[in-house]
């Protein structure tokens, strides 16, 4: 499958570098341009590819991974998503360490504003609950660590699930953006929840 990464900074970069490495075909794209890519692409020894923008966005599925105060410069109006898949891997945060702040969206959600501000993609949200040093952390025998989904199209929902399954996580979709991407945005009941799951038990097979 044909992935975009928009943002190349800590989370873009390890989504880029793992799904290469589950022999996916990845672009990875930042607001300086492909030739700033150069050096962490060659550090990280991936196969994914440095590209602009507009290359990584006209990808099948699209992982924004930008910050959230970037996100509407990424995401024009004029674009025509046609129902590819648009994965939201952003954080509500305003500013950064040492002082964290979280943006006031006064009752609405980071998930549904991205839906509006790309209303032919198919949402999901994905990639946001856990630190990336811990998703991706060494699990006891036996186990996987479980990563939330969520989305309001279920054929996406299963997409980007297999997607994560191919990483050695498992998936576990929670429902549409208006309710469960509340649940996993910031401050909410599944943020920073870290489950694991029996790799092979049936029973956790299913992404209900």
């Amino acid at each position: 499958m044909k992935i975009g990464i928009v943002g190349a900074a800590t989370v873009g970069m390890a989504l880029a570098t793992k799904f290469a490495a589950a022999d996916h075909d990845v672009l990875i794209a930042n607001s300086r341009g492909p030739q700033s890519l150069a050096a962490p692409l060659a550090e990280a020894r991936t196969t994914a590819k440095a590209a602009s923008v507009s290359e990584a966005l006209a990808c099948d599925v699209v992982f924004l991974a930008v910050p959230w105060l970037k996100v509407s410069e990424v995401l024009r109006p004029d674009m025509a998503w046609g129902g590819r898949i648009l994965v939201d891997a952003t954080n509500i945060f305003v500013s950064y360490a040492p002082n964290f702040r979280i943006d006031d969206l006064k009752g609405d959600s980071g998930s549904e504003v991205i839906a509006r501000l790309a209303p032919s993609a198919r949402v999901v949200k994905a990639f946001n609950t856990l630190p990336f040093k811990v998703i991706f952390a060494p699990t006891p025998a036996g186990l996987k660590r479980v990563l939330f989904v969520a989305g309001d199209d279920g054929e996406a929902v299963s997409t980007v699930s297999a997607l994560i399954k191919g990483l050695g996580l498992h998936p576990v979709a929670l429902g549409r953006l208006a309710e469960a991407g509340r649940q996993m945005e910031l401050g909410g009941p599944v943020n920073l929840l870290e489950l694991l799951t029996p790799a092979s038990n049936p029973a956790t097979d299913s992404n209900d």
